[in-house]
């Protein structure tokens, strides 16, 4: 269990942590600790570079630590690693090389014995750095350095006899958790090498729920320490303005957002300057998917030019040959825009800066995406939330406290009840515990041999069946451990997906308890939805959204927004009115006649074009006319084919083929080349194909 200390109160008239002076010391706080910050953008960072101490700042993400070098030049030292490899966390964990951190530790082997080129470059770099700080003056060292190799730092500043003198903060520790699934090896490690340490700051603003930590031993025992700014001064900590909207998917809502700015239909604020009211203009903007794939996809399809996209991601070579693959190679992976410099009017971040990022934009608005039905795409809302919320940081940009959130909840076919979950993780215990006995009970010479099978076990299957991981720790020995990181990890990641995003009531409760500022507007539709989620028919939606008494006429815009568009109770209340509605009798049939049309459902129009195209296949466009044509007259869609019809769906390319005539003769003809599902479809597609062939 954590060990609850009392809060550290932040004096009324602080806003940043360097303004509190001598009164904020290191030395203050237990030598290990948690510290949670509270506070996005209260300058904790920013103080572990500039204040008196020596420090290691530990991050999880190379682009970070490349961000303050770039702020701070010479007045810190970034670790470059070449042996390390830049973290993927942004694309579908199934698709992760598992071989990246082993190849990282096996060369590491050599490094801490002092046999590598690597290790000998870093050390003199480090020496040289820390001379020139000792001859401007006994300056403090500020070393950088990523997770994953802090352990070589550790060597050589204890090698040096000096390790004693700097403090280790460890930067958005959360990480250590959410990382777990695809690098526990390295974070395994990471936390054995702090334990070795003298000292340990866990930081963040948004640490891993105390739930979470009272289940990880490598947290029992440690002091927790609050930073209060409110009590003294609740106006430091303002909730965002967060309005929350369902969509269909992330590749039809993004498009229309970019369409919208490009036609230059921008919001505008009026803010005070230098005593004059000006209005702002938001011109940028600034969109969080968590997928790659996604955002390649979405900038063809926007036929975006790259002076208008700065795409921040995982600074990897698989990442940048598949953005230059399907973009060309006038793109490339961005940097985060230094304060001064005029940000790109489209910005695309993967969760690679969800942490720690500083945007200096004057009128950037934010749109969050997130589809818990696809793993990368799922933002946690405890957590990424209010991260993303913090990455603006100029208070004179009139939406840096602002956002939207677009969220898609789970498919009925995806979910899983607790009970369920909670059978399959006693069933990977129950094969750990086994396999950790067999390993116990074999004879000496056998043990590494099986160790080693682990570890492979581990790798290539990603803990799908267990949760057994393999320490190096002692002398290169193989050691067999339940891998306790993992297992807490799939406990946060069912909460996220399966709880927070079960249904429409669920994400608005979320929210509203962590995030959103109304109380009273968001109990009454907190309210609302839990009763309307329990109704299961059109006529008892209808009735309840057109008779409920809300505490304003506002708050139905917000219950609006919270039903798809696609939901023909939405649909209904939009076209015919409340009044009109309850004349009716709210009768769909009634509902239907007076409308004078026949319904049309969009989501039947992709699921008959994803069942019946498949990658591989080849049309001429006139066969492909026609084969669209019988299709959209079967579910009663009206619109004219036309064979680009399919770009929407697939990733298509112009091809030709054969055509027989009238004559038995042939003829090369234009054809559609079908490659490959979009990314946003590919889960529907293969589902139904999963169903059709049951079937």
């Amino acid at each position: 269990m954590i060990k609850r200390l009392n809060d550290y109160v932040v004096p009324r008239g602080i806003r940043f942590i360097s303004e509190l002076g001598t009164d904020f010391r290191f030395y203050k706080f237990p030598v290990k600790c948690i510290i949670n910050k509270q506070l996005p953008g209260c300058g904790f960072t920013e103080y572990c570079l500039r204040g008196p101490e020596n420090v290691i700042l530990c991050s999880p993400r190379k682009m970070l630590l490349k961000n303050k070098k770039d702020q701070h030049k010479d007045s810190v030292y970034l670790v470059v690693n070449e042996l390390e490899k830049e973290l993927t966390v942004d694309k579908d964990l199934s698709k992760i090389d598992k071989t990246r951190s082993q190849v990282f530790m096996d060369t590491l082997k050599e490094v801490v014995h002092g046999k590598d080129t690597v290790y000998n470059r870093l050390m003199n770099e480090i020496k040289d750095y820390l001379n020139e700080r000792k001859y401007l003056g006994d300056k403090p060292a500020k070393i950088l350095v990523t997770y994953d190799s802090y352990r070589i730092v550790k060597d050589i500043l204890e090698s040096l006899g000096i390790f004693q003198s700097f403090y280790t903060i460890i930067d958005e520790f959360q990480t250590i958790l959410h990382d777990s699934k695809f690098k526990s090896n390295t974070e395994l490690d990471f936390l054995y090498h702090l334990h070795q340490s003298h000292s340990a700051l866990f930081v963040s603003a948004t640490p891993m729920l105390e739930e979470y930590l009272n289940m990880l031993d490598e947290f029992d025992g440690l002091p927790y320490i609050n930073m209060d700014w409110a009590s003294q001064d609740p106006t430091r900590v303002l909730k965002p303005s967060l309005k929350v909207l369902t969509m269909k998917s992330v590749g039809t809502k993004l498009p229309e957002i970019i369409d919208s700015y490009k036609s230059e239909n921008f919001e505008s604020a009026v803010r005070m300057i230098n005593g004059y009211p000006t209005k702002i203009v938001s011109d940028e903007a600034v969109f969080y998917v968590n997928s790659v794939n996604h955002i390649v996809s979405i900038i063809k399809k926007c036929d975006l030019q790259p002076e208008e996209v700065n795409i921040l991601c995982s600074d990897t070579p698989e990442n940048l040959k598949r953005i230059q693959k399907k973009l060309g190679k006038r793109f490339t992976i961005g940097k985060v825009p230094l304060k001064g410099v005029k940000p790109k009017m489209f910005t695309f971040c993967t969760r690679t800066v969800y942490l720690g990022a500083d945007f200096y934009s004057t009128c950037a608005r934010s749109f969050i995406f997130s589809d818990s039905n696809i793993d990368s795409l799922a933002v946690d809302i405890s957590e990424d939330l209010p991260q993303i919320l913090g990455r603006q940081r100029l208070q004179e940009n009139p939406w840096s406290n602002s956002a939207v959130f677009y969220y898609r909840t789970i498919c009925d076919y995806r979910k899983v009840s607790q009970e369920e979950f909670n059978k399959e993780v006693e069933r990977k215990k129950e094969i750990t515990q086994n396999l950790l006995d067999s390993y116990s009970s074999a004879p000496d010479k056998a043990k590494y041999d099986l160790a080693e099978t682990y570890q492979k076990m581990a790798k290539s299957f990603s803990y799908k069946d267990n949760y057994v991981a393999v320490n190096e720790h002692q002398s290169g020995t193989l050691i067999p451990v339940l891998n306790n990181l993992v297992l807490v990890n799939e406990i946060r990641a069912f909460r996220i997906q399966q709880i927070d995003y079960r249904d429409r009531f669920s994400v608005f409760s979320s929210v509203h308890s962590r995030l959103t500022p109304d109380d009273i507007i968001n109990r009454d539709v907190t309210r609302f939805l839990c009763i309307y989620e329990t109704y299961t028919t059109i006529h008892d939606k209808l009735k309840m959204l057109c008779e409920y008494r809300f505490m304003s006429e506002d708050i139905i815009q917000i219950v609006l927004g919270q039903i798809p568009d696609s939901d023909e109770v939405k649909s209904y209340y939009l076209a015919l009115g409340p009044q009109r509605l309850r004349a009716l009798s709210y009768s769909v049939t009634f509902i239907k006649k007076e409308l004078g049309i026949v319904t049309f459902s969009p989501e039947l129009l992709i699921n008959t074009i994803t069942l019946n195209f498949n990658p591989g296949e080849k049309y001429s466009l006139a066969n492909l006319k026609t084969k669209l044509g019988n299709l959209y007259s079967s579910i009663n869609y009206t619109a004219t084919p036309k064979a680009t019809d399919l770009e929407n769906f697939f990733e298509t390319k112009e091809a030709k083929v054969n055509e027989i005539l009238s004559d038995g003769s042939k003829k090369r003809v234009k054809a559609t080349d079908i490659i490959g599902v979009k990314p946003e479809y590919q889960e529907i597609y293969n589902n139904l194909k999963t169903i059709n062939n049951i079937l």
